[in-house]
């Protein structure tokens, strides 16, 4: 391969330069031939002088780090957005009209912290005026041949009017306009005699490919296990097989893997596998957002992934070895490579209110972890210099990941002893302050770690300081809310899952005998964190109710994507209701009958076709509703 590419986040994370110039010799040593700097707003030039010195650099300090890295070998690229990720451009108010929403929860999908979003508006003149002028700055102080433009999730991309009018002038879709600025983005690049990278993720939606010249270089992400053929991100999971498409169109392509914290290493072999049946111009590990932790974890990875795509690993010895050098023994290599930890995972922690039912996978992931913390925190104590930090970020991460595993346990917990009352809430709240002493230990080491590898520089927003004082200040909430409790029904709700991807999400009202009124018992993402594991099946939530029968529940559905709900049925006093009745109130809503079976028949409710949703985000605003009655199981004998 001629690119063998190791990225650094400084747009989500400023680091200092010192540690820049040791990550350098770190890729340099490991057989890596370009650096890839992340950099969106990270960069002050004349153009912008009001960008925050806390978060970005000046050009000197870029030169710097440039001229070091190229000394040393390196080609450095420069990697930019100019369309989505512009989140942190638009805090400024001196740029803030630039994006494509002025109140990205009325007008976009919803998704975004920021109040305008991450999106520029491409028919707004002063988006280009000022973009190409930042560009070119910070490109005049690179010397690569290539740039990096970014050009990913661009989620809220045309939905103002004045979008939607150009596009109905010109008779476009989506993907016209899109086209239109990704060539605006090609003659930038071309003009200041540059090759243009991109990330392709977006022709899953907008699917102009072959329209594209034939110079510019697909940035491929894909962060999963990868079989025959790479699953898409988003909803519908599009599946192509990518690599075959760009080598019958005559595109160069690099394929991008994710330096994993942990070094797990299942995202980078698969991906690697198929990747050699093709012919790619070069890997590139990415490494994102490090504001509340750090690449140490990482750099294992980093080193197998170099030496592996340089042909110096052919075995599983030699990537032990690399391991086991690294981390300071083979016990200890050992062990870090059993750890194929998903690269996202997340889970519900408000255990009082509502639990996912605990399923084999995550009992087994949990028991890994359990076991492998226990390990990792006696490596920590024997070993010396960066293999002991580098051991001890690994640590954190998994005993992070496993306290939230624990906290799920406790909740399905808890939720077993609203109907049995077999537990005493002490012992719910100990287990709750055996957490928030993980997290005590956690963030004194990250803390340390950050005095040693960050001194002088901020954790954007404040990040590492607030990740753990939330988590022990939710464990105290969680604390009191199991005191307070008393006699509390139970409400199931049994799901399919056919799609991963979690922005879909549900809105249940439960009309109580007696109450005049219905009641908003959630609203939110409701998909389980089995799709961390990339499975499908079904599953259940349950959901605290009050102590009261029920008349019915609404179960309602918006964004994204589609849910299939199997059954749904409740607990109260030791009595068990199942449903007995359906009827569809609005929106697209299919076989709604399916869920008066409790089996595997499932009912559709939403619209899956992810194309359609990027095209039209009103499809997200719609709610799609079932009415559900329900009878008590003893009264009749259940449908079969």
């Amino acid at each position: 391969m001629k690119l063998i590419c190791l990225q650094l986040d400084l747009a989500r994370q400023k680091e200092s330069v010192s540690f820049i110039k040791s990550y350098v010799d770190y890729a340099v040593e490991n057989g890596y031939n370009t650096l890839v700097l992340y950099l969106e707003n990270a960069v002050r030039t004349n153009s912008v002088p009001f960008f925050n010195t806390e978060e970005s650099y000046s050009p000197e300090e870029m030169q710097d780090i440039i001229a070091y890295a190229e000394n040393k070998g390196l080609d450095v690229i420069p990697a930019f957005e100019n369309l989505g990720h512009l989140e942190r451009f638009f805090v400024y108010p001196q740029i803030e009209k630039l994006s494509e929403c002025e109140d990205e929860q009325k007008e976009g999908r919803g998704f975004d912290r920021y109040k305008r979003g991450s999106c520029g508006c491409v028919t707004n003149p002063d988006l280009y005026k000022f973009m190409d002028n930042y560009i070119r700055e910070v490109c005049a102080l690179f010397h690569s041949p290539y740039v990096h433009m970014g050009l990913d999730e661009p989620f809220d991309f045309a939905v103002c009017d004045r979008c939607k009018e150009k596009m109905a002038r010109n008779g476009w879709t989506k993907a016209d306009l899109f086209y239109e600025h990704v060539m605006h983005s090609y003659n930038l690049v071309k003009s200041m005699g540059k090759r243009m990278m991109m990330w392709d993720d977006f022709f899953q939606y907008a699917d102009i490919a072959e329209r594209l010249p034939r110079d510019i270089i697909f940035c491929n992400w894909n962060y999963y296990f990868i079989g025959n053929e790479p699953s898409g991100h988003w909803t519908n999971r599009i599946k192509r097989d990518w690599f075959t498409y760009y080598d019958k169109l005559g595109f160069e392509y690099l394929f991008c893997v994710y330096g994993h914290r942990a070094s797990s290493t299942y995202n980078l072999d698969s991906f690697t596998q198929y990747a050699e049946k093709h012919r790619p111009l070069g890997g590139l590990v990415t490494q994102w957002c490090r504001s509340d932790s750090f690449y140490l974890g990482s750099y294992p990875f980093i080193a197998y992934a170099g030496r592996k795509w340089n042909g110096q690993v052919c075995d599983e010895s030699e990537k032990l070895a690399i391991y086991a050098n690294i981390l300071g023994g083979k016990e200890q290599a050992e062990l870090v490579l059993s750890l194929e930890i998903p690269t996202f995972y997340w889970g519900y922690n408000n255990v009082t209110q509502m639990c996912e039912d605990e399923y084999l996978i995550r009992t087994l992931y949990r028991k890994q972890l359990e076991y492998a913390v226990q390990r990792l925190r006696v490596f920590c104590e024997s070993a010396q210099g960066r293999a002991k930090d580098i051991l001890t970020d690994i640590y954190d991460y998994v005993w992070d990941i496993l306290l939230s595993l624990q906290l799920q346990n406790l909740g399905a917990e808890i939720f077993d002893n609203y109907e049995t009352r077999k537990r005493g809430v002490a012992y719910f709240q100990g287990k709750l302050d055996e957490f928030s002493e993980g997290y005590r230990e956690i963030q004194n080491n990250a803390t340390a770690l950050w005095a040693k590898y960050k001194a002088g520089i901020k954790s954007f927003g404040n990040a590492l300081e607030n990740k753990y004082v939330n988590a022990i200040e939710r464990n105290e909430k969680l604390k009191a809310e199991i005191a307070a409790q008393e006699e509390v029904g139970v409400l199931y709700i049994d799901l399919m899952l056919h799609d991963g991807f979690s922005t879909v999400r549900a809105e249940i009202r439960v009309k109580y005998k007696g109450d005049k009124q219905e009641t908003t018992l959630y609203r939110g993402n409701i998909k389980p964190s089995v799709t961390g594991f990339e499975v499908g099946g079904c599953y259940s939530v349950r959901f605290a109710i009050k102590p009261k029968k029920v008349d019915y529940i609404v179960f309602g559905v918006f964004g994204e994507g589609a849910l299939y709900p199997l059954h749904f049925r409740y607990t109260l006093n030791g009595e068990k209701y199942v449903a007995a009745g359906v009827e569809k109130l609005c929106g697209q809503v299919e076989n709604e009958a399916n869920i008066l079976y409790n089996d595997t028949r499932f009912a559709k409710m939403g619209y899956d076709d992810g194309t359609a949703h990027f095209n039209d985000l009103a499809l997200s605003k719609q709610m799609h509703e079932i009415k559900v009655t329900f009878r008590n199981l003893g009264e009749q004998n259940e449908k079969v």
